[in-house]
């Protein structure tokens, strides 16, 4: 009853968590290396949830607000407040977005010229109007580092390329083909290993990439784990019989 009631309550979030990795970029925020995901894409996402901006959904006119906090070397803080709503299943919900950004700063570390970004006062209303939407699943990916495993980008690459073939089922197998062949050459690789317990353990690591690559991709791991458990007992079988005669 509980997982019936969590796989509910996931439903959205998982419709709308993956990302498109052509509109995914590598940047430095704050000093940090960062995988982003472009502003408006996600907003296209949004809209195809809950409609056209303004209607299904957006800012609640009227909540914007604006502050500056100014400091002695001339770096001020531009502070953005405001309620975004959406509507889903005939209900509207609101919920609460902000963000900072720096306005004006020294660069070179206090060290060179006044920098003014003319551009703030849209970038950190983009910023708490796309961020307060990660809350409730779109592009969660990215902000959960999913972007950092390569087979996870493979697999969602791949269902975003049958999502947008015309053929979509002959786009399928060849996807399912091109696994398939991905899990063979896995496969011999590991048959390589000497022991059996360090194939079981190539094994194991296969198994975890595999059912992540068949996640991201929407298709069901389970024949794909079976055969790599019945591989491992035919390992340990066939030591048995070589240590028997």
């Amino acid at each position: 009853m509980g997982s019936e009631h969590e796989t509910k309550n996931l439903e959205f979030w998982k419709r709308y968590s993956k990302t498109d990795s052509n509109f995914v970029k590598k940047g430095k925020v704050s000093g940090q290396n960062r995988t982003m995901v472009d502003a408006q894409y996600k907003k296209m996402n949004i809209t195809r949830a809950f409609g056209m901006y303004g209607k299904g959904w957006g800012v609640v006119a009227g909540t914007e607000d604006y502050d500056r906090t100014h400091f002695s070397n001339e770096t001020c803080i531009l502070h953005y407040r405001a309620t975004a709503f959406y509507v889903f299943g005939g209900e509207r919900f609101e919920l609460p977005i902000a963000s900072s950004i720096k306005e004006a700063y020294i660069t070179d570390g206090g060290q060179g010229y006044l920098r003014i970004d003319d551009e703030a006062v849209k970038k950190v209303r983009t910023d708490a109007i796309t961020k307060a939407f990660t809350d409730i699943g779109f592009n969660a990916d990215i902000h959960m580092g999913l972007f950092d495993d390569q087979d996870y980008v493979r697999g969602v690459n791949a269902q975003y390329e049958i999502e947008k073939s015309e053929e979509k089922e002959a786009e399928l197998k060849q996807q399912i083909t091109e696994f398939n062949d991905w899990m063979a050459a896995e496969v011999e690789a590991a048959q390589k290993v000497s022991s059996p317990a360090s194939f079981q353990a190539v094994m194991r690591k296969l198994s975890k990439k595999a059912q992540t690559r068949c996640d991201a991709m929407g298709i069901n791991p389970k024949k794909y784990l079976e055969r790599i458990e019945v591989l491992i007992k035919e390992r340990f079988a066939q030591e048995e019989q070589q240590n028997a005669s």
